[in-house]
């Protein structure tokens, strides 16, 4: 119990500024833990990409859709459905790319949220701190107290920039965590549809090539 009332006694001596922090340092968690749940359950996986191109690459069609059908995931979605809509090469790159940025809306979500925690954190520690400090000197003037009860108040101000920094780098750290994955989705994505182009286009030729043929015939 001894650090919880140690903590709670810091967060009385910050003043006010520690509320709106305590609301930062919330929000931070909440915001780490549903993109966690989120990106563990819609990420499918670098290794479901390269497998699944792969299987592209070599014309193995049917096991490429009964890959894509029994993964989760949004890219393992995306797969299904421009499967199912691979005949028009034209519309086909216009689709992948609406709906893999759509699919990247949903990983990005919230992410900007945290990226304002950042910054915002130090902030009101900073404004915290010069609150602090100005309430110090106002006592020092006013009562005429000993100089050492001012370098005490001060010691307090400097309360709320400790918080502030610690819960900036807090949340730097989960966005950190986050962009490295939301990198590895988008390059993920890329690889898959530049693939599925690629292998649509030349499946494309190659049926027009046999119906030449055969009017020659």
């Amino acid at each position: 119990m001894q650090p919880l009332t140690i903590g709670i006694s810091y967060f009385v001596k910050g003043g006010w500024v520690m509320y709106p922090l305590l609301v930062c340092s919330l929000a931070a968690i909440a915001i780490g833990i549903d993109r966690y749940l989120f990106f563990k359950k819609a990420d499918s996986g670098k290794v479901f990409t390269k497998k699944y191109c792969s299987l592209i690459e070599n014309n193995d069609w049917d096991s490429a859709k009964k890959l894509a059908d029994s993964t989760r995931g949004e890219m393992a979605k995306l797969a299904t459905i421009v499967m199912d809509r691979h005949e028009n090469y034209e519309y086909l790159e216009n689709f992948i790319s609406y709906r893999a940025e759509r699919a990247l809306d949903k990983f990005e979500k919230n992410l900007p949220s945290l990226n304002t925690i950042v910054t915002l954190s130090p902030v009101l520690g900073l404004l915290g701190t010069v609150t602090g400090m100005m309430s110090s000197f106002n006592r020092l003037t006013e009562r005429g107290e000993n100089p050492l009860a001012v370098t005490a108040g001060l010691a307090e101000a400097l309360i709320t920039t400790v918080f502030g920094l610690v819960i900036s780098i807090i949340a730097v750290c989960i966005l950190g965590y986050f962009e490295r994955r939301m990198k590895l989705i988008t390059l993920s994505m890329e690889e898959m549809g530049n693939t599925l182009l690629e292998a649509v286009r030349k499946k494309n030729e190659h049926a027009c090539c046999c119906r030449q043929e055969r009017k020659r015939a």
